[in-house]
């Protein structure tokens, strides 16, 4: 199990328009070449049901997720519901500064392979971040900047609400070792 969290700092930016700019996934493909299709099925104003499939190393990762929209939080949530993560679910958050807004991307993420997770896993965090960074930089320009020394701690389970108990359970158990069903 490994949690990935990025951090972006977007001085003079409006929190509501990056908001709207970063839930936009339609646009990603645009923005970084590993991202090769984003499918989005609307189910109701605030969630939608997305089909991702992206590069990986030698390989292609496809999965499906539910993503539910908070626009008084500012806040995306995601869960996979199929696909080739044993477990994925994450957010997006935006958050008012008095200089504009920062930006929060956590995800958890386990490939469900434990003798691989050692080495696979942290590239995996790696290259999420990096696009994440890409992307944010091409949907709201060079002022964005990710401050090294201000970077979430990743040993730490991010604190975002999951989709339901079910999946909160799930994430629980993974991280204490135990088998789910």
């Amino acid at each position: 199990m490994r949690h990935a969290r990025l951090l972006a700092r977007f001085p003079g930016g409006d929190p509501s328009e990056a908001f709207e700019k970063i839930i936009d996934f339609e646009k990603y493909p645009e923005l970084v070449d590993p991202v090769r299709t984003i499918e989005i099925e609307r189910t109701s104003a605030d969630d939608f049901d997305s089909r991702w499939s992206v590069i990986f190393r030698k390989g292609i990762l496809n999965w499906s997720e539910k993503d539910h929209i908070n626009r008084d939080a500012l806040t995306l949530t995601f869960e996979q519901d199929e696909g080739d993560f044993d477990i994925l679910t994450g957010a997006y958050r935006v958050v008012p500064t008095a200089e504009g807004c920062d930006i929060y991307m956590e995800s958890t993420f386990d490939f469900g392979v434990s003798s691989i997770e050692s080495i696979v896993e942290p590239i995996a965090a790696r290259v999420l971040k990096e696009n994440f960074e890409l992307i944010l930089l091409g949907l709201l320009g060079d002022t964005v900047h990710f401050p090294p020394d201000e970077q979430p701690d990743e040993s730490v389970a991010p604190d975002y609400a999951v989709l339901d108990h079910a999946t909160a359970d799930t994430v629980a158990a993974a991280e204490q070792g135990a088998v789910a069903s």
